[in-house]
């Protein structure tokens, strides 16, 4: 179960980072102004959220030889999504912290958030 919350756990990350990372090309930036940052954020989890959650179904049916029932996974998705606000001040964060670090040169410019 700690191996199927763990895959769980790196799914959303990954999905996430790929979002943040199209939203940059998209809009031909290098940044989000931190002031957008959280509705950029909120904007992107709210109408991707469904999908978030489908991506991870479909995802664990690939990654793992022998994927638990759906039931499961679906309880353990909602143990995730239930505080959207948590979830969104997380995501959040983590951006925060990635721009930082590139803009103090602590990361390549060319790399995205990983």
């Amino acid at each position: 179960m700690v191996s199927l919350e763990r895959n769980i756990k790196e799914l959303i990350q990954f999905y996430v980072k790929e979002n943040y990372n199209e939203h940059l090309k998209d809009n031909n930036i290098q940044y989000i102004e931190d002031e957008d940052i959280e509705d950029v954020v909120s904007k992107i989890y709210t109408e991707r959220k469904d999908h978030l959650k489908q991506f991870v179904k479909e995802s664990l049916k690939t990654l793992m030889e022998e994927c638990p029932s759906e039931l499961i996974i679906n309880n353990i998705l909602i143990d995730v999504f239930r505080d959207d606000d948590f979830c969104i001040n997380r995501i959040v964060i983590e951006i925060r912290l990635f721009q930082a670090k590139k803009t103090k040169g602590e990361i390549n410019q060319s790399e995205t958030l990983r």
